[in-house]
């Protein structure tokens, strides 16, 4: 991931090196920079603001394919309503592992930037760094903030101990090697510094028998279940993290599973506020959830996968089905330094 830079003015283009946000111009042409510094690495600016578009919906260009989901706008709605559902979740904590005075944080996987800037905000002493295959953040961010492009699942080459926190939110099916990756975050966390990460299943459930085995909610768990399979990047993943992170050599890895309403059915009311936000959530997010994975992997054609998801929409409004996601929380610590006498 980062690296030395190149001489001054100039784009840098070692092997897996992340790309500031901020160097993006879509006016640069890439011809500017001639034809033997293209390759798989090299991100040039005006190639990555093209994306990719296919039915419709835009997509990322850097490490094209390796993640499912859209870039657009309806797609970055969809992942700021999910922070603000997290954040009623979790009692409006950024985070659940008891972080003390962060220096130097690293958000994976960072989105549109929304948790890393409000945790810029709360820790302005800390240097925090967000990461991402798309340059969808913002321009304006708070001074201690700012963002990358970069895979990643490849190759780390940051300053190994180079970050007191590291935190990863909904990466579900993007990940082929986690064991890799939670290797990757214990060298590159110092002694004593935290991982925290959030998760989502995409198994539809009912504690009532209110979804029945043929309903689409349980279709939709079972289809993109197996999509997830053949695309390589398991969406089960996360029902092992707190064992990959504790074989990874983290210490205090604590789990925490809580249930997310699909709908405002639940008689508690933070549950039905968060269920509220959810149905909002799967009714933003359904078609760039779906449209990759059907088309690409499960190989429907275009009106086959948006009927389905269409019926998925619908039945979010089905009020007499109490379904539910779930989300996990897994932090962990890695050691300290033992002294010896």
């Amino acid at each position: 991931m980062a690296t030395e830079s190149s001489a001054p003015g100039q784009p840098d283009l070692a092997e897996n090196a992340p790309i500031p946000v901020e160097d993006f111009d879509p006016d640069v042409d890439d011809s500017a920079y001639g034809d033997d510094v293209l390759s798989d690495t090299t991100s040039i600016p005006s190639t990555i603001y093209k994306h990719r578009y296919e039915n419709g919906r835009r997509y990322h260009k850097f490490r094209e394919g390796e993640y499912w989901g859209p870039n657009d706008e309806q797609q970055n709605d969809q992942l700021d309503i999910a922070h603000h559902m997290f954040l009623i979740l979790l009692d409006n904590k950024l985070y659940s592992a008891p972080v003390e005075n962060p220096k130097k944080v690293l958000d994976l996987g960072c989105g549109t930037g929304i948790w890393a800037i409000d945790f810029a905000d709360e820790h302005p002493s800390a240097e925090v760094l967000g990461v991402d295959l798309s340059p969808i953040q913002p321009t304006f961010t708070p001074p201690n903030c700012k963002f990358e492009v970069d895979d990643v699942a490849s190759e780390w080459t940051y300053t190994p101990e180079s970050f007191d926190f590291i935190n990863i939110r909904t990466l579900y099916g993007s990940i082929a090697d986690w064991p890799k990756l939670y290797s990757e975050i214990y060298n590159h966390l110092t002694p004593g510094g935290w991982l925290n990460q959030l998760e989502l299943t995409i198994q539809f459930k009912s504690d009532d028998g209110s979804q029945l085995p043929d309903h689409v909610f349980s279709q939709w768990s079972n289809i993109f279940l197996e999509a997830g399979e053949k695309f390589g990047k398991s969406f089960r993943a996360v029902h092992h993290m707190k064992q990959w992170i504790s074989e990874a050599g983290f210490e205090e890895v604590h789990e925490q599973w809580y249930k997310l309403p699909v709908g405002p059915w639940s008689s508690d009311p933070k549950m039905k506020e968060v269920g509220r936000w959810n149905l909002l959530h799967c009714n933003q997010g359904a078609e760039g959830w779906g449209l990759f994975l059907l088309t690409n992997v499960m190989k429907w054609n275009a009106d086959e996968a948006k009927v389905f998801i269409a019926k998925f929409r619908q039945a979010l409004r089905d009020r007499r089905v109490h379904s539910y996601l779930e989300t996990v929380v897994v932090y962990g610590r890695k050691p300290k330094p033992k002294h010896t006498s």
